[in-house]
């Protein structure tokens, strides 16, 4: 059974390229083809609800992505949902193997999702372990292919699955607040924890 969905940003999880068609180009409405894109996120948030990890591996702006993930009003996945994130320009495999170590968890738990062929067969080809499904190129698919997969079913959830993607979430939070401090001991005293 699989833990981890890492997933692509343009044409994946929204319809465009934030980099060129900007916040309200997207396809990310209540009319086609921006519904198929908010149906596949809430088939994935049904996921994240019962203990999958969420996952970014995409080439983009980090600040552009970003601003849609917090500010569109149409995103049902927000950057809260996701447990790790590489937006940036590097190599795919390479960021895959990043989200790997900072989820201590084996690249055979991912399962990657992207609109792109060749970044799909990229990291076929260089991570054998990675599970990279064929995207069908009709988005309105996207949903029911997600749901066909069967790679995250197979036991019973329990409240430690239902939570799972939150402690992760919790945990990336925790170490993007100690990188903003000087030294560990600066860290925990602006916690304000009393014993």
């Amino acid at each position: 059974m699989k833990k981890c969905l890492v997933l692509d940003l343009d044409n994946t999880l929204w319809g465009g390229i934030v980099g060129e068609d900007g916040i309200d180009g997207l396809a990310l409405s209540l009319t086609p083809p921006g519904d198929s894109f908010i149906a596949f996120q809430q088939a994935i948030l049904d996921h994240y609800n019962r203990g999958v990890i969420l996952a970014i591996n995409s080439r983009n702006n980090p600040e552009d992505a970003l601003r849609i993930l917090r500010e569109h009003p149409n995103m049902i996945l927000k950057e809260l949902h996701f447990a790790a994130m590489r937006i940036n320009w590097d190599d795919k495999v390479e960021n895959m193997k990043e989200l790997a170590k900072e989820l201590n968890i084996g690249l055979d738990s991912f399962v990657f999702l992207d609109d792109d062929a060749t970044n799909r067969a990229w990291v076929r080809s260089a991570l054998p372990e990675v599970t990279v499904p064929e995207l069908p190129q009709d988005p309105a698919l996207y949903t029911p292919f997600l749901l066909s997969l069967g790679l995250f079913e197979g036991r019973e959830v329990t409240d430690e699955d239902t939570m799972r993607g939150n402690m992760y979430v919790t945990e990336r939070l925790r170490r993007e607040a100690e990188k903003r401090h000087q030294s560990k001991e600066e860290f925990l005293n602006d916690l304000g924890l009393e014993l």
